[in-house]
Parts: C-alpha cells; structure tokens; sequence
C-alpha cells in the first residue's frame, strides 16, 4: 500500500496539543546517553536485498535496544530506497517495535530521502552506504512542532534540506547548524524530493495503523546533543602552498598575494604546483592518470589565527605518502573552523594578463540557498562586502591552497573508530558508496546521520565576527558528534 499523501496540516486536537514556542520549526533532539541507543543505521545492497529482509534486521535489532515508550521517529533513507518510504506496509513493520512500550499511543514519524547514510567500516573509518538510518525518542525531545500550522513548508521553488543542530565543537560553546541538502529522487520514485510526515496509532501486539501523512518541502531537523557530547570536522586535505597574506580581493574574487614579500597573483603558485605534483604521483604509481580537473580548495585564515597559531607547512613533494600531511591538516580543522577560518573551493581562476591575471573564483556559498533566486544574492551580498567578515575575501588575512590526497587511507593511520554511546555523522559522500562487504544487510546500533553529494554547510548559531560558517564539499569530509 501506497501513503496517499495530503497537503501539509495541521492534525485537529494532536497538532493543537503539539503546537510549541518554536514557531514551527521542526527539531530533532538527541536523546541517548553511552548506556542507551536511540539509533541505528542499516547498510543494505539494494539490487540483492528485500524490503523484509530489512524488516527483520531492524525488528531484532529495535528488540534489543528500543525498550521504553517512544512517539517519535525519524527514518532517512539513501535515494534508491526513496520509493521504500511511500510504502506504507513496510513503514509500519519498521516501526511495529516502537509502538510495543505502552497498550496505545501515537507515533509522529519524519522521513527523508538522502543522496546516503553514514557507515561505520570494518577498518574503524567512516564511509557512506546504500540503506536506512532510523532515530526515535519522545515527541516533545524528538520533534516539537512537527504538526505546527505551516511547519517546515515554504513556497514555489524552495530547495530541500534537512537542517540538524549538533554539539559545538570540542573546547567551543556555540551549537551548530548543519545543513545537508536532501537527495534528487526523481529516477528512483518519480519525485523530485521525498520529505514526508507522518502519524501512525500504536498498539502492543499489533503493527502501526496510518492516520495521516503530508509532504514537507523545506523541514528542518535539529539534532540536539546531551551535555557530554561534543562536535568534530574531518576534512582531509593536503596543503600544496604555504599560507599567503592576501593583498587584493573583493567578495569570492582573490587577486593578489605575498610571495616571499612580494605582490603576486593568487594563481601562480598554483600553476607552478600542480603540474610537479601530477608528475609525482605518477612516479609513485604507474599508470597514475588525472581524470579531469584537480578541485583545490581555499583555506582562508583571519588575520589574528595567522599571527597566532602554528598553521600547516606545504607538501613535500617527495613524500612517499599524502595521507600523514592529510590526518595533520584534519585534525587541526576543527580548532580552525572555531576561530572563524573557512574552506571555499576554487571554482576558476588562473591565466589572463593585465588586472585580470591570476585571478581565482572562490565558491561564494557558504549557506545553503533555500529559493531558486539566493544564489545570485548570496553571490552579489559576497562580492559586496555585505556578508560576515568570516564569509569574506578581505585583505590582510592569509590563504592557503589544499587538494585531496592522493589514494587510500593507509591502514596504520586508521583511528579505528568504534561506536560507544551514540554517533552523529554527517557529510560529503564524495568517495564511492562503501557498501556491506559481509552480508546483505549490516546493522549499526548507535549511529545516526546523512551525506550528500553536493556536500554540506556548518555554522554557529552565535553570528559573531568569528563564527563557523563553511561548506564542507571534498571527499570523505563530514562533521561527527558523539554522545
């Protein structure tokens, strides 16, 4: 059975009752502690595995771990499952173990179709899947306003996300706004986005009974960490240049920087670099071929976290290994995010003579358009000079230029990463979909997230001269929250 779906509304009596001072936002609220695991994620391969397969996954694991009285859930699916989500039998069996806390009740369910899920290898490093992450908990913590008149719907022409608030960062305070655009599920299940609510009654004995469901165009899911939890960025990258004061620049457009205490164009380094460091790597693999263009990236420092801190020197380029300037680089980028630096991909830039030479575009989005027409103001409030001094090119901060590493993460530099207490991972699916390698099906307690193709954008909720602000769009890069 199909949902039939119906225009956003508010549900009579229960959505009067759930109306709350949160203006119909829509929030997702982290509930577990170490001791307790209130999500999952399920890694599948969708061509070889059923829909009841992925049932009784779920079903033993939720008998284990779900063993109190939940009225809320929020089920993502990766978007060739986009269809999974309409199917209201198997919504049901899914969520049957939920509803077996209490004699009846009503169960509040928000789903989502996402480009994939998060998973946790079996050499302890975080990769993206083919499945379903599910979260659940009570109502008030897990989805306050869900049926609020008007919640998380906007007009014509408004582009999807999921918006989920997680932990600050380590030795920061401010909560931070993750968004991470939903998936394009059009050759899936013939929608253009799949963003459903949905509220089913709950019986012990018997499986959930649909009452109503309504599309949702612009949701916003926050994800809110308990006390102990903390925040960390991975990103990655590989500095191919030393940090450079920039000279000349406006909005998202760099033009000059100091080279060894002179004036040069922000390109030409670059146009020096890149060339040696293709011919090393293919000395250090033969047969090594650059399929397109190389993305590089732009960390831009603030002027004080360049007098004031130890900021990673450039690659050498006879290193036999990327990945050990890579894990340095990664573990400073939280620290750096925090004291207001950002990541802009080069978007083009380099050549040219006169004024225009050596120019570089940088990427001027930082935040997420909602509306077909944002870019453009995004784009033209950058060049301006009208957005946060953190979003901005501006002259006296520094720049250095990245690139992804070069092959596979080693597996001595592994951290192997293990599950204890709840994970929250959300990030870039970049790098191919790492799939279950063990069974058709992997169930995961503990971890909870999304990832998205096109990437994913980080800000404080404090808009302060120095707050986090960045997109986050190289491979393997993602954002982890643990309880």
């Amino acid at each position: 059975m199909l949902l039939r779906i119906s225009p956003a509304r508010p549900a009579g009596r229960v959505a009067a009752a759930l109306r709350c001072r949160f203006g119909g936002t829509l929030r997702v609220a982290r509930l577990s502690t170490a001791r307790q695991r209130n999500c999952l994620s399920v890694a599948v391969k969708p061509e070889v595995t059923s829909k009841q397969v992925v049932v009784d996954a779920v079903t033993k694991a939720l008998k284990r771990s779900a063993s109190g009285e939940y009225a809320a859930a929020v089920i993502l699916a990766s978007k060739s499952l986009g269809g999974w989500l309409q199917d209201a039998t198997f919504v049901s069996q899914l969520l049957e173990p939920l509803g077996q806390g209490q004699e009846a009740g009503e169960l509040s369910v928000l789903s989502a179709a996402v480009d994939a899920i998060p998973r946790l290898s079996s050499q302890g490093v975080y990769s993206s899947s083919e499945g379903l992450a599910i979260l659940y908990g009570g109502l008030e913590e897990t989805l306050p306003g869900l049926w609020a008149e008007g919640s998380g719907s906007s007009g014509k022409g408004s582009q999807p996300s999921l918006e989920f608030r997680v932990a600050p960062l380590q030795h920061d305070q401010r909560p931070l706004q993750v968004t991470v655009p939903v998936a394009n599920t059009i050759f899936n299940n013939g929608r253009v986005h799949t963003i459903l609510s949905s509220r089913w009654r709950t019986a012990k004995g018997s499986a959930p009974e649909l009452l109503d469901v309504a599309e949702r165009t612009r949701p916003v899911i926050v994800t809110d960490g308990v006390a102990a939890a903390s925040s960390s960025v991975v990103a990655p990258l590989v500095p191919v240049t030393e940090p450079r004061k920039i000279l000349a620049g406006l909005g998202n457009i760099l033009r000059q920087v100091e080279v060894d205490s002179l004036p040069a164009p922000a390109s030409k380094e670059l146009e020096d670099i890149i060339p040696k460091l293709l011919k090393a790597r293919s000395r250090r693999a033969v047969g090594y071929r650059q399929v397109g263009p190389m993305g590089v990236w732009a960390l831009i420092y603030p002027q004080h976290v360049a007098a004031s801190s130890e900021l990673p020197p450039a690659l050498d380029l006879g290193a036999e290994d990327e990945w050990v300037p890579a894990r340095h680089v990664s573990g400073l980028v939280s620290g750096l995010l925090a004291e207001g630096c950002h990541i802009r991909k080069i978007l083009s830039g380099g050549g040219g003579w006169g004024l225009k030479q050596g120019l570089l575009s940088l990427d001027p989005q930082t935040k997420y358009s909602t509306a077909d027409n944002e870019d453009v103001e995004s784009f033209m409030r950058s060049f301006q000079g009208e957005d946060s001094g953190s979003a901005t090119v501006m002259p006296g901060s520094y720049v250095q230029y990245f690139v992804e590493p070069f092959g596979s993460l080693p597996e001595g530099l592994q951290n192997k990463t293990k599950i204890d207490g709840e994970s929250i991972v959300l990030g870039n699916q970049g790098a191919p979909l790492k799939e279950a390698t063990s069974s058709n099906v992997e169930v995961q307690p503990g971890l909870f997230g999304a990832a998205s193709s096109e990437g994913i954008y980080i800000a404080s909720e404090a808009d302060d001269q120095h707050g986090i602000i960045t997109k986050l769009d190289s491979g393997g890069s993602h954002i982890v929250s643990r309880a």
